[in-house]
């Protein structure tokens, strides 16, 4: 390989090297975001969310909910995997405490608990 050519094919093995990672880490499912309409109050963990529609957005260890434009809780939160991509969006509530969330074409949930 000539000479001048190796600083050429380096710059475009580091621009295929970043573009890889940065596709990698969009696909990766480190975030799930999904939408969840209240009817009753409901608690997560310790907070109590009253009705309302909700944007749940879950980021590594906590999950933020939105009302409208504002976040007006972060609760911590786990992603728990599961094996192949979940068919159907599915609010898990437990004596009006929700405990999770299933949301479709993922292969996550996103999960709370109290930590009893």
């Amino acid at each position: 390989m000539p000479r001048r050519s190796l600083p050429l094919f380096l710059a475009i093995m580091a621009l295929t090297a970043m573009s890889a990672s940065v596709w990698a880490k969009n696909d990766s499912g480190d975030t799930i975001t999904t939408n969840l309409k209240l009817t009753a109050p409901t608690t997560v963990v310790t907070t109590k969310l009253e009705p309302g529609n909700y944007k749940v957005i879950a980021d590594g260890g906590k999950a933020k909910f939105q009302l409208g434009n504002k976040v007006v809780a972060e609760i911590p939160c786990t992603l728990k995997d599961f094996k192949g991509k979940i068919n159907e969006t599915t609010f898990v509530i437990d004596h009006d405490h929700l405990t999770e969330i299933q949301v479709a074409g993922k292969s996550k949930a996103i999960e709370f608990s109290s930590g009893m």
